[in-house]
């Protein structure tokens, strides 16, 4: 019998392939409508639960996306260009924003707190008297240090916590900060009054008069924008959102001043960022 060969030309999918393709994009589509459904309803899961999730994500260093969602250096989103941008945009926009209430050259005991790969503490440390690196995943830690080590003599202080401690951080603090950043890191808490719990930890571990510089990612009013509070494997870069007005108010309720803001509708990475100055009491 003879054997009848067929030859699928470049660039051309096989049926098999297509529809493969096409159950794909279905199952896509089900999945976004389900959490829009699920988002306008607002089905949320616990705090507890997102904790757990949370602390299980960020243990798991062979997701694919681990190291882009940390900002380590090197990886498919935060390639070389990215992470040397990063920390020296958000260096300049703090020079900005504080340019306003008698800038200064030295930034003192600064608290890096999320500090993933070290983006941020290589465009800051430069010009801190101290550095005191904070994370949930102590690689993170060795990484932020390895890529300091470039930029500065003197080690940071290594503060390892766990999403649901985050408070055990201050007994490990060589003393009072006077610069507090926790940026890239409010979105992927668990909950909004999680995101307060942390802006509490910066009251207590900031001098009076010390500055905190965060970023929000804002929510508009809208369904898009509303916080998605589940699943957090999927969705930990909105896993929380803040109404700006009430953001507001809840960091002057807990001893934290808000200087100024400015807000960044895109930027390289993401939408929607409030970056705030605040002052502590």
């Amino acid at each position: 019998m003879p054997v009848v060969t067929t030859t699928i030309p470049p660039g051309r999918r096989t049926p098999t392939a297509l529809a493969r393709g096409a159950v794909r994009r279905v199952r896509w589509r089900v999945r976004e409508e389900t959490d829009r459904a699920l988002c306008a309803l607002r089905v949320h899961q616990s705090e507890p639960r997102i904790i757990a999730d949370a602390e299980r994500y960020w243990s798991d260093e062979d997701d694919p996306q681990w190291r882009d969602q940390s900002h380590w250096r090197g990886g498919r989103v935060i390639d070389e260009a990215r992470f040397a941008q990063l920390g020296a945009e958000h260096l300049a926009l703090f020079d900005q924003l504080v340019a306003g209430i008698g800038g200064r050259a030295s930034l003192g005991r600064v608290l890096d707190w999320g500090c993933g790969g070290g983006a941020n503490a290589v465009a800051f440390a430069p010009r801190a008297s101290e550095y005191v690196a904070v994370d949930v995943t102590e690689s993170s830690l060795h990484e932020c240090r390895r890529q300091l080590a470039a930029v500065v003599d003197t080690p940071p202080v290594e503060v390892p916590i766990t999403v649901g401690e985050p408070e055990a951080a201050l007994a490990a603090l060589p003393g009072p900060v006077d610069l507090f950043l926790c940026l890239y890191v409010l979105e992927l808490v668990p909950t909004p009054e999680y995101g307060l719990r942390l802006l509490r930890i910066a009251q207590q571990a900031l001098r009076p008069g010390g500055l905190a510089f965060i970023q929000i990612k804002y929510d508009e009013g809208t369904l898009d924008t509303r916080a998605k509070r589940r699943d957090y494997r999927r969705h930990c870069a909105s896993m929380t959102t803040y109404r700006i007005a009430d953001f507001w108010t809840g960091v002057d309720a807990i001893g934290l001043t808000p200087l100024v803001m400015t807000l960044v509708p895109r930027n390289g990475l993401d939408r929607r960022y409030a970056y705030l100055l605040l002052e502590r009491r």
